[in-house]
Formats: structure tokens, C-alpha cells, sequence
């Protein structure tokens, strides 16, 4: 396999994960609106909604080693360390909460819904893991930002696109909608709309490899 098929089947694996959890977080953000969240885990469609968000966050990580590899020429050290932070933070935002929606959640609503409610309190783990995968989103964004800002890779409106998908999850998640979903559509919408910039950024990268002429 050459290296032209390989960007366009990693490029192609990004754009279907980035469509796939775009369509997931929009679900979601509709059978959350009007429930509590105990009563949203039962949902006939939760499971199915969230294992859409596994599937879409699988293949953009599958994809985002080739963007980088692909880009790395232009990006540079700080391109690379970039990238692999978003993939890092994207594997707690995007993988595993989706997971765990998928595998946890249906069984805690029933079993014990107190647990999932929205005043619930959090683990000290969970908030130690959100702290450290928002910082990794933040820096990482800012680090693979940089090159597009410059013109050095294209477009340039990537390049102010990540920042804002980082900054959105801290307005999203600490001021639109801290206590979790909320039950105004609209609000749930743009609470959520920090992973859906993201993956609207690294789905248009992987829609530039699938034009990759083969060599």
C-alpha cells in the first residue's frame, strides 16, 4: 500500500468520524433536552446515539496520526506534540465518556439514579481527568493553531477554528451548561458545540487527503 492510499483511507476514516459524532452529539443534545439524566440513560436510543459517538471517535483517531504525518513538514515539533494532545484529550471527550455512556450509564440510572443525577456530586478521578484532558485539548489546539496562523499550512481558518473548539469547551461546560444538560434544547446545542468545532476541523483536514493522487 502506498503512502498516497494510506492518507486517503485515513483521511476518508476522519471524515466519517467527524460526520458520525457530529450526528451523535446533536442526538444526544435532543433526547437530553426535555429528561433528567437518569431518565435520558433509559432512553431506547441512548445506547445506539452513543455508540455512534464510540464509532465517530474511533475512526478520527484512527485518522489523526495521518494529518499529522501529513503536515508535519510545515508543522513541525509543535504541530506533532499538538496533535498527539488533542488525541490525547480526545480519547477521554470523545472516546471514553461516549463509552461510558454506552456501558455505565444505563445500568447507574437504573440501579442507582441518585448517582447520575444532576446534583450529584463527581469523582475526584473524573475531575482530575477532565482537568488534565481540557488542558491537554487547550494546549494542544494552541500548538497545531500556530502553523496555520501563519500560513505556513491551509486554510487558515483551521487555525483559529481549534482555539475556539477549546474554548468553547471551557464556556460550554463551566458557564452555558455546568450542572450537565440541560433541558432547553438551544442551550444544549451550544453547550456541546466545543467537540463538534473540533471535529468539524479535523474532518475538513481529512477530506484534503482524500484528494492524495496515488504515487
Amino acid at each position: 500500500m502506498t503512502t498516497s492510499q494510506v492518507y486517503r483511507i485515513s483521511g476518508l476514516a476522519t471524515l466519517v468520524g467527524a460526520i458520525t459524532f457530529a450526528a451523535h452529539i446533536v442526538l444526544r443534545s435532543v433526547i437530553t433536552a426535555t429528561l433528567d439524566p437518569s431518565a435520558s440513560a433509559q432512553q431506547n436510543l441512548w445506547v445506539p446515539i452513543n455508540l455512534l459517538g464510540v464509532l465517530g471517535a474511533i475512526l478520527v483517531l484512527l485518522g489523526l496520526p495521518a494529518i499529522c504525518a501529513r503536515a508535519t513538514e510545515k508543522t513541525g515539533l509543535a504541530g506533532f506534540i499538538g496533535t498527539a494532545l488533542i488525541a490525547l484529550a480526545w480519547m477521554f471527550f470523545g472516546f471514553f465518556l461516549s463509552l461510558y455512556a454506552v456501558l455505565v450509564l444505563p445500568w447507574l440510572a437504573i440501579r442507582a439514579p441518585a448517582l447520575v443525577a444532576a446534583s450529584a456530586p463527581l469523582p475526584a478521578a473524573f475531575l482530575i481527568a477532565f482537568i488534565v484532558g481540557l488542558a491537554a485539548w487547550i494546549i494542544g489546539a494552541a500548538l497545531l493553531a500556530v502553523p496555520f496562523m501563519r500560513g505556513r499550512v491551509h486554510p487558515r481558518w483551521i487555525g483559529y477554528l481549534l482555539p475556539a473548539s477549546a474554548l468553547w469547551m471551557v464556556i460550554g461546560n463551566l458557564v452555558i451548561a455546568p450542572s450537565g444538560p440541560a433541558s432547553n434544547l438551544a442551550i444544549n446545542l451550544l453547550s456541546n458545540l466545543g467537540p463538534v468545532l473540533l471535529v468539524i476541523g479535523v474532518g475538513y483536514l481529512g477530506s484534503q487527503m482524500l484528494s492524495e493522487q496515488p504515487a
